[in-house]
């Protein structure tokens, strides 16, 4: 995978990797934007235990230009990867903006989901979280465990996938 910014990225090659985080993001998307300061404290928690995060963008008509603005105004501290012909996308069977994928280094998927219930549904939002799904999982994949919960219906903007 390259950035936006031509660096390439081999999330699994590290023997150092404990987990990989693919968060599905898109930059007009409310949704994801509203959690880009808590997906910035979570890179930079768990990127120090082994935990890689990328912030995908499954925009056909992308620009990186535009990427590498909203990634100076969000703080964005994690590699954001344009994908353009939706190719990650399709792989994760993402379906919203934001979307939250682990992996294992094998390849073997531990979540995929909401980051928490911040959102109840699409424009219905808690005045704080109950439950956080995303540390959860990788709280645990830090631990050598999978998470409690492997799947839950994340809330946000659909991503629509170009044939």
């Amino acid at each position: 995978m390259t950035d936006i910014h031509g660096i390439v990225h081999e999330p699994s090659k590290s023997q150092k990797t404990v987990a990989v985080v693919f968060i599905y993001v898109d930059i007009t998307c409310p949704i994801a934007n509203f959690y880009q300061p808590l997906l910035r404290r979570l890179a930079k928690t768990y990127e120090p235990k082994g935990i890689r995060f990328y912030q995908i963008h499954p925009d056909p008509d992308g620009e990186p230009s535009a990427l590498v603005t909203h990634a100076k105004e969000y703080e964005v501290v994690s590699p954001v990867i344009l994908d353009s012909k939706q190719a990650l996308a399709e792989k994760h069977t993402a379906k919203v903006t934001p979307e939250a994928h682990v992996y294992l280094p094998d390849g073997s998927r531990i979540y995929r989901g909401r980051i928490d219930n911040t959102y109840a549904t699409y424009g219905k939002r808690r005045p704080e979280a109950t439950s956080h799904e995303l540390r959860d999982a990788l709280q645990a994949a830090v631990a050598g465990r999978r998470p409690a919960t492997a799947v839950t219906e994340a809330v946000g903007c659909q991503i629509l996938i170009e044939r």
